[in-house]
């Protein structure tokens, strides 16, 4: 096996999490959840908070538009139920193997472009680009502006729902988003005016509850057991491996089991925006 046809460990980790999730919770997401106060913050309810998230995100596409290039499209299941609400779609999407999902469910329907964003190459127009949770790979941020202002039609829009970052890095225990105030400047001294910017950290927050619970009741006594078995059944290897490769299982234990990867954490660290941007 090439280099090429292994998986960045995100991504790698992106997609067991589908595979889990769907064989016991019937997912058909990868995006965070939305949590209103009628939904019971556990894990048997993150479908139905998926699906509300779904719903918030396309209830802020704005009147007028018909075209959309959906981001980092994941499974497809999002650009599926705009397509089921007449909205025409292509997508892009780096991950071959989720390429292949968001295929199976999109058929003929949409055009799927096998690459990053920054590598999109398309005549193509759209009336709105969407970014749910994908715009944090865009780095740097301005990266992406060059191909705003060239595949939007006239006074198009760009939709982004995305988590950043309002602390320090080394402050958080919890990765990933670009910093707020970085954000916010960059697209200040671009052509796109800002038409909305809602904070929802308070509703996707709750999502972290969840996680925590699984990773404390589920993964880690599943992680615990398995490590035990495999030092009993081979002590010297286990030693080898766990001396070859201490600082990988530390990263992973510090990431996963530390407790501190909770919704308060999240909401002190972290902030979940809903942005929509015009072209002028």
């Amino acid at each position: 096996m090439g280099n090429k046809d292994l998986l960045p460990s995100r991504e790698f980790g992106l997609i067991m999490s589908l595979i889990i999730g769907k064989f016991c919770l019937k997912m058909e997401d990868l995006h965070y959840g939305y949590w209103t106060d009628d939904l019971t913050v556990e894990v048997q309810n993150l479908p139905k908070a998926q699906a509300q998230y779904t719903e918030v995100l396309i209830g802020n596409i704005p009147e007028g538009v018909r075209t959309i290039l959906d981001v980092g499209c994941g499974t497809g299941h999002t650009a599926r139920k705009l397509l089921d609400r007449g909205y025409q779609v292509d997508c892009v999407s780096p991950n071959p193997h989720l390429t292949k999902l968001a295929k199976e469910k999109l058929g003929v329907q949409s055009t799927i472009f096998e690459c990053r964003y920054q590598e999109l190459q398309t005549d193509r127009k759209y009336d709105l680009v969407l970014f749910s949770e994908r715009f944090l790979f865009i780095h740097p941020p301005e990266a992406g502006m060059k191909l705003f202002e060239h595949i939007l039609n006239k006074d198009g829009d760009i939709l982004i729902t995305d988590v950043f970052k309002i602390t320090p890095d080394e402050q958080s225990p919890i990765g990933g988003g670009h910093h707020l105030h970085i954000f916010h400047d960059t697209f200040s001294h671009s052509p796109f005016k800002l038409l909305k910017e809602d904070d929802i950290t308070g509703y996707i927050a709750p999502t972290f509850t969840v996680l925590d619970d699984a990773y404390t009741h589920c993964v880690k006594p599943a992680y615990d057991l398995l490590m035990t078995r495999f030092k009993a059944s081979h002590p010297w290897a286990m030693k080898f491996i766990l001396w070859k490769f201490r600082a990988k299982f530390e990263k992973f234990e510090k990431k996963h089991f530390s407790g501190k990867r909770t919704a308060e954490n999240f909401a002190k660290h972290k902030s979940y925006r809903l942005f929509l941007f015009q072209k002028v």
